[in-house]
This record gives C-alpha cells, structure tokens and sequence, in this order.
C-alpha cells in the first residue's frame, strides 16, 4: 500500500468574517495541494472565527457559513483533487454546533459535531454533537475526526481506533495554557492507539484569547513527525503508512517484547466507564 502525503493548514481566521476565512483557506488548500498532498486539515471553527460573546452573536454567522461554506470547500476538494477537513460553525434553528466538515474530491460529504465542549468561545452556548465519532475512507486511508477538546477523552480516540481509523484528523484551537495537548495528550493517544494524528491548530488572537499554534503529525508510536511554531501561519507536511498503522501487532523482540493495544483490551472488565464519576469534591453526593 503505498504511503499518503497530508497536510495541516496553521492560520489565523478573523471572528465573523466567513467569505474573507474562505478565500484565505482557499489559498492555504491551493498550497497544500501543489505540495502534494492527498488530505489536508484546517483549524477548528476556521470558516468562522471562535471566541464569541454570545449565543444571538454567533447565529447569523453560523448561518452564513451554513449558506457558503459546504458548497466552497466541496468545490476546492473536486477541483484540486484533494480530501479537506475544516472546522465552522452550523446553525439549526436557534442552535449551534461545533463541527468538522470533510470533503472528498468524488464529491462524497461527512460532517462531525464536536462531542465534548469545554467552557470558552462559542462552545459556551454550542449544543454537543449527538453521534459519536466515525471512520470514512478518503484519499487512500480510513480517516477518524475529532475536534479539539475531544482529545482530552481516550474514549474518544479509541472509538475511532476501534472503527479502524488510520489516522485521526484534528482541527482544534489550543488557547494559552494547554501545552499539554500537543505536548502530551497528541502523542498518548496516537500511541494508545496506534493510529497517525495530525492536528491543526489556529494561531492569532480573538478577544482576550490567544492561541498557541503548534500544529503537529505525530505517529503510531507517539513519535512527533512535524510540529508548527507558535506564532504564524504555516504548514506542515508528511508522509504517512496506512498499512503500517493498521498492524497493531507490535513485535519489539518478537517472542519477548510484544503487545496490541487493540487485541489486548478487556472490554469486559469496563463496565465501569458507562457510570457516572464520583464527584470527588463531594463524594457522598
């Protein structure tokens, strides 16, 4: 099976200006393309900008990207030949969803909605997505995507792992003071579950908040492929195996140092994690 090159696309969107947001994704994905790359990845919300004040703020461009923004990247995906994954904003009725879009060049459309919202920007007043995470197959691989904060949850990853997703795509938007995703949780779960993970993340500022860039691709064994800085807009670019990651089988010294994270699960041991958590705070609640 041969390899897969991807990319991630570090911009900086602007709060609210859907059209102008598109034209400069339309440039990044233009670049990406001519390097090659068969599926490219954008930031979380980088139709629409994120740090809203307000949900009556947020709907009118939500609602725009809803109008403009499916059609746009569908086109460049057709046009370039190139599977793309973005984050916007959608509106239903007086509702709000985080989501990834993902376009093949067949002209095949998917959409995710962000599972787990934390408490900033517009995830505030979003409502979180209702499905869990999928596995499609796109530009010769089986692509899983999650959205920014969803990484904090190995179950999210692992739902992905489980519906064999070679590589997890991640639009996100890491504020100030979350190194520790890139750092640590980007790795940990490529490695738990040996799949690739390319993230793309937003640099610039909106509001009061700031975001930390570092966009990455990191491998099935946690391994850091390529990292963005901190500041300007940039890509990365790799290669990855597919076949490679699908072996989940590892032989370190075959007959003495072997393991499958994967196989070696004990789904019946797990009941536990379909409960409620104790509230540590005040455990005889």
């Amino acid at each position: 099976m041969p390899t897969v090159k991807v990319a991630a696309c570090q911009i900086d969107p602007q709060l609210g200006e859907v059209d102008r947001n598109l034209e400069r994704i339309e440039r990044w994905v233009v670049d990406a393309a001519q390097a090659g790359a068969k599926l490219v990845v954008l930031p979380e919300a980088a139709t629409t900008g994120y740090a809203f004040k307000s949900l009556d703020e947020a709907l009118p461009v939500a609602r725009r990207a809803g109008v403009v923004a499916a059609e746009f990247l569908a086109g460049m995906a057709a046009k370039l030949a190139i599977t793309v994954v973005c984050g916007t904003l959608e509106a239903e009725a007086d509702e709000i969803f985080n989501s990834a879009l993902v376009m093949a060049p067949d002209g095949r459309r998917f959409k995710y909605r962000k599972m787990h919202l934390p408490f900033l920007g517009v995830d505030r007043f979003a409502t979180p997505g209702p499905d869990a995470p999928w596995v499609v197959e796109v530009a010769g691989l089986r692509l899983g995507v999650l959205i920014c904060y969803d990484l904090r949850f190995p179950e999210a990853a692992r739902v992905c792992a489980l519906e064999g997703a070679d590589l997890i795509a991640l639009p996100t938007n890491w504020p100030v003071g979350v190194n520790f995703h890139p750092g640590i949780f980007a790795p940990a779960r490529a490695a738990e579950n040996h799949c690739y993970l390319l993230a793309a993340d937003r640099v610039g500022t909106e509001r009061d908040v700031t975001f930390i860039g570092r966009s990455l691709l990191i491998d099935y064994d946690g391994n850091q492929m390529a990292m963005a800085g901190d500041t300007d807009e940039e890509m990365i670019i790799g290669e990855i195996d597919p076949e490679a990651a699908r072996v989940t089988h590892v032989r370190r010294r075959p007959g003495e140092h072997e393991w499958d994270t994967i196989a070696d699960r004990r789904p019946g041991l797990y009941e536990r994690l379909l409960r409620p958590g104790v509230d540590r705070q005040h455990p005889d609640r």
